[in-house]
């Protein structure tokens, strides 16, 4: 017996543009399927209904007037870290409504630039989770339903994560499907021995393997003798390959081909971003060459604020950590440490720098992360504007 069942929610929030391309579903009603009725939904279905314009009742009151056997829930629910407490309330309340034990199927894997954890749950009628499947990973179990009862063959093994192990998992998942979906296996990044291209070069080799990165080194007449020492100790803790190209010929032979137009002007970011942009081109060029992905290495707080340079250090086909605040960053820098040390101490511990400018650091030109990134994130994530 084939059903079809329509989405009645459309959502069009934040990563969502459901209503603007189709139509919502306005019949609603249970399938049965041997003798079993199921109430089944999809995704937005389950959830809060108040953006939706287009609906104006419950679904899930009036799926539960059919009196249901059980609830499934067809969902691509995208990773957020702070998402997994919502989901369960979401998921009672609508239990709550039908009396009836319900499953959540989730998407996992990596699609563009969105992650889905799966992390699928089975839910009795009264709440209790009965099975739970891994994240950020395929998985299987069994449930049986008996009447209106769910039964599980085994006890639920659920494994309370820290936020930064959550994004830690995310991340090396988004890896290996933007790798594997794309075609490609291997991957190359500029590392500057800062601790944005540590944390990168380290995922990477972590969801790649040591033989599928390429680190390339490319000091300049400021970069501090710790940073290429600090580069060259991440390339032996992780085994990966790497190359030096020094840019101080190449970014010399730029400012003499702009002396004469630049007379009597000052050295300003335009000479800062020469440096940038000379590497973003030696990157470009080996991973033109090689065939390999370039790897973008900039975080959300510099994004967000335009703290970097277009066609040079926000080059790269995947930007890793685009997603990561700043002082997110660290905290996953000490999480990869947490067995051994992989990115050197020094790197999570001295002033970050862009090394563009005798003695440059980022708060020469930046408030201090912590407080940068609590305004960002009230901005961003609570959309606080003009509050």
């Amino acid at each position: 017996m084939a059903c079809t069942v329509h989405k009645s929610l459309l959502p069009d929030y934040d990563v969502f543009d459901e209503y603007r391309y189709f139509e919502p579903n306005d019949v609603y009603e249970c399938i049965t399927l041997k003798d079993t009725k199921i109430a089944l939904t999809i995704c937005e279905d389950l959830w809060d209904n108040d953006f939706d314009n287009s609906y104006k009742g419950d679904l899930m009151l009036e799926l539960s007037k059919q009196n249901p056997d059980i609830i499934i829930n067809l969902a691509a629910s995208p990773f957020s870290y702070v998402h997994y407490h919502k989901r369960l309330e979401v998921l009672r309340s609508n239990i709550e409504k039908a009396q009836t034990p319900l499953l959540y199927v989730n998407q996992v894997g990596a699609h563009t630039d969105l992650i889905f954890d799966g992390r699928s749950l089975a839910l009795d009628s009264k709440g209790q989770v009965l099975a739970e499947l891994k994240a950020f990973e395929e998985d299987m179990q069994f449930v049986e339903l008996q009447g209106k009862e769910l039964k599980a063959e085994q006890p639920p093994v659920t494994e309370e994560k820290s936020e930064i192990a959550l994004i830690h998992d995310a991340l090396i998942l988004g890896l290996r499907d933007f790798f594997s979906k794309s075609g490609f296996q291997k991957a190359v990044l500029g590392l500057s021995g800062g601790l944005d291209s540590a944390v990168v070069a380290a995922l990477a080799v972590e969801a790649l393997g040591r033989e599928n990165v390429l680190a390339v080194l490319m000091p300049s007449i400021y970069s501090s003798d710790h940073s290429i020492s600090d580069a060259l100790a991440l390339v032996e803790n992780t085994g990966c390959k790497h190359l030096i190209l020094p840019i101080k010929d190449i970014a010399q032979a730029f400012e003499n081909t702009l002396s004469e137009a630049f007379a009597g002007l000052k050295p300003d970011t335009t000479e800062e971003n020469i440096q940038a942009r000379t590497r973003g081109t030696l990157l470009m060029a080996v991973s033109n060459k090689f065939g390999y992905i370039l790897l973008n290495t900039s975080n959300k707080s510099e994004a967000a604020v335009g703290y970097g340079t277009l066609y040079g250090d926000m080059a790269g086909a995947l930007s890793v950590i685009g997603d990561i605040y700043k002082t997110q960053a660290y905290e996953l820098a000490h999480y990869i440490n947490r067995n051994e040390e992989i990115i050197p101490l020094n790197t999570i511990t001295k002033a970050p720098s862009a090394e563009l400018r005798p003695d440059q650091k980022d708060s020469d030109s930046l408030p201090p992360y912590e407080i940068l990134d609590a305004i960002l994130y009230q901005l961003i994530r609570e959309r606080k504007i003009g509050q």
